[in-house]
C-alpha cells in the first residue's frame, strides 16, 4: 500500500506530481468487472469473496475470519485489518454502517456481500433466527431459505426478504405474511438493494456536523468557518473543515503561505464507487491538526456535484468527530448537505447596505432550524435582535471585526489567532451556542 500522510507541519515539502497520482489511485474502488471476476474465481473454491472497498490494494479474505464459516456479529465483506485498524492520520477507526444477513445459503450471501461492499456496509452473518432476533433494530437481510423462520420475534423490525429469481414466489408468500417488509430478487433488484444499503452509511457515524453559509456577500463564512474548526481540534476533537463554497477562491491562501502537502476537490473530480473513511483522512492535508478538503492548486477548475459532497460527507463522518461545512451562499446549499448538518449557522454581515441585501435570503419553511450569526461593523443604534427578525431567524451572536483577524488572515496563518483567549471562547460560543441555551434553561 502507498505510504502517502498527510503534512504534518508547514515545514515539509509539497508532495510531488508522482505522489498525489499514487494518493488519487487509492481513491479507486474495484470495478463492477474485477467484481465478477473475483467472485467466479471465488466459485472454484466454494468459499465466498469479501473485496474490501476500504482497502482495495489488500488480498481479499474469504467471508468471515473463520475460513468461510458463518459467525454472528463478524462483520461479512470487509477485511479484518479495515475493521480493527485504527486510522493513522486520526488514530479512530473507520465506522462502517451494518445490516444483518439471515441465511445459510453461501451463494446467496456472496451475491449479498457484493452489494453490500459497493454500498460500504459490513454484513454480519447469522445462521439461525435466535441471532437474527438479537438485532431487531438493525436493516435485517433475510435470504430465501430463512424467510420460513420469520415470527413475531421479528415485529417491528426492518427485513428485507432477499432470493434468486427462481425463489421469488416463495419470497413474495413471505412477504405478505410480513407487513413492511421489502422484497430484493436478485439480480434484477441488486442495483436497488445497494442504493438501500447506501443510505444506510449515508448516516452513519457520530460527527458533530456544523454548517456555516453566506446571507449575503462579505459575511465572512470562510473565516468563521475555518477559527471554529481550529477551535474543535484544539479543543481534542478530530475535526474535518470541508469548503463547499462552489465560488471559493479556496481556503489554503489564508491557512498558510504555500501549497500543502495533500489532495484537494480537484483530484476527487475522478473518483468513483464508496469512498473510504480511513484512506480519505490519510490524503487529506492538515492545518495546525485540522483536516481540510479544499482547492489545493486550482479554485473553481472543479466544482464537486451534489452526489459526490454527500459521498465525502459520508465517509467524512465515520472518522472525524466535528466537520465545519463552509458553505459559501445560503441559495446555493444542496438540501441533502442541509439535512446531515447538526448545527445550522446563517452568517450575515451587519454592514447597512449588507445587511438589507441579505435579510432578504431566508432558509425558508426550515428557518427554525438555522442560527443567525452577525459580522462586520455595527453602525450606531444597530438592533441585532432586529435583524434577526427581518431575517426570520432566531440570534444566534455577534461575530466582532478584528485586525488580528485580518492580519493573520493576509499573511496566511488565520488560525494562530486562537492564541487570544477572548477570540476562542468568542467561536466556540458562537459554534456551540446550543449547548449552552440548553444549559441556560436547566
Amino acid at each position: 500500500m502507498p505510504a502517502l500522510r498527510a503534512t504534518r507541519t508547514s515545514q515539509e515539502a509539497p508532495a510531488s506530481g508522482q505522489r498525489r497520482r499514487e494518493a488519487a489511485a487509492w481513491l479507486q474502488v474495484i470495478s463492477p468487472g474485477e467484481q465478477e471476476s473475483a467472485d467466479r474465481a471465488a466459485l472454484h473454491t466454494g468459499l465466498p469473496t469479501a473485496v474490501s472497498v476500504a482497502e482495495p490494494t489488500v488480498p481479499a479474505p474469504a467471508l468471515g475470519a473463520s475460513g468461510g464459516k458463518f459467525r454472528a456479529g463478524e462483520p461479512l465483506g470487509m477485511p479484518g485489518p479495515a475493521r480493527s485498524a485504527g486510522n493513522a492520520a486520526t488514530g479512530r477507526p473507520a465506522e462502517l454502517a451494518g445490516a444483518i444477513v439471515f441465511s445459510r445459503d453461501v451463494e446467496l450471501s456472496q451475491v449479498l456481500a457484493s452489494v453490500a461492499v459497493g454500498a460500504g456496509i459490513a454484513l454480519a452473518p447469522c445462521r439461525n433466527a435466535d441471532q437474527a432476533a438479537e438485532h431487531l433494530q438493525e436493516v435485517i437481510l433475510v435470504g430465501s431459505d430463512c424467510v420460513a423462520e420469520i415470527d413475531a420475534r421479528f415485529a417491528g423490525s426492518t427485513l428485507v426478504l432477499t432470493g434468486q429469481e427462481e425463489h421469488q414466489d416463495v419470497l413474495w408468500r413471505a412477504a405478505a405474511s410480513c407487513p413492511g417488509a421489502r422484497v430484493a430478487v436478485l439480480p434484477q433488484a441488486g442495483a436497488w438493494l445497494g442504493e438501500y444499503l447506501g443510505e444506510l452509511g449515508l448516516h452513519c457515524g457520530k460527527a458533530h456536523t456544523t454548517i456555516v453559509a453566506g446571507a449575503g456577500g462579505g459575511a465572512g463564512t470562510s473565516t468563521f468557518a475555518a477559527l471554529l474548526a481550529a477551535t474543535a481540534t484544539l479543543d481534542g476533537y478530530r475535526t474535518l473543515l470541508l469548503d463547499a463554497d462552489p465560488h471559493s477562491p479556496g481556503l489554503w491562501p489564508m491557512l498558510r503561505a504555500r501549497e500543502p502537502d495533500g489532495l484537494g476537490w480537484e483530484d476527487l473530480e475522478n473518483s468513483r464507487g464508496q469512498l473510504s473513511p480511513s484512506q480519505l483522512a490519510e490524503i487529506l492535508p492538515l492545518s495546525q491538526g485540522t483536516a481540510v478538503l479544499s482547492w489545493v492548486r486550482s479554485p473553481g477548475c472543479f466544482v464537486p456535484s451534489e452526489a459526490l459532497l454527500t459521498e465525502v460527507l459520508a465517509a467524512s463522518r465515520r472518522i472525524y468527530e466535528r466537520i465545519i461545512i463552509d458553505a459559501g451562499h445560503l441559495i446555493g446549499v444542496p438540501a441533502s448537505v442541509v439535512a446531515l448538518a447538526n448545527t445550522r449557522l446563517l452568517m450575515l454581515s451587519a454592514r447597512p447596505g449588507a445587511a438589507r441585501e441579505g435579510t432578504g435570503q431566508r432558509p425558508g419553511v426550515h428557518a427554525a432550524a438555522w442560527r443567525l450569526v452577525l459580522s462586520g461593523k455595527l453602525a450606531p443604534g444597530t438592533d441585532t435582535r432586529v435583524l434577526a427578525q427581518r431575517a426570520g431567524i432566531e440570534l444566534g451572536g455577534y461575530f466582532p471585526p478584528k485586525r488580528r483577524i485580518e492580519r493573520a488572515t493576509a499573511e496566511g496563518s488565520l488560525m494562530t489567532v486562537l492564541v487570544s483567549r477572548s477570540i476562542r471562547r468568542t467561536v466556540t460560543r458562537l459554534g456551540t451556542f446550543d449547548r449552552y441555551e440548553s444549559e441556560s434553561a436547566a
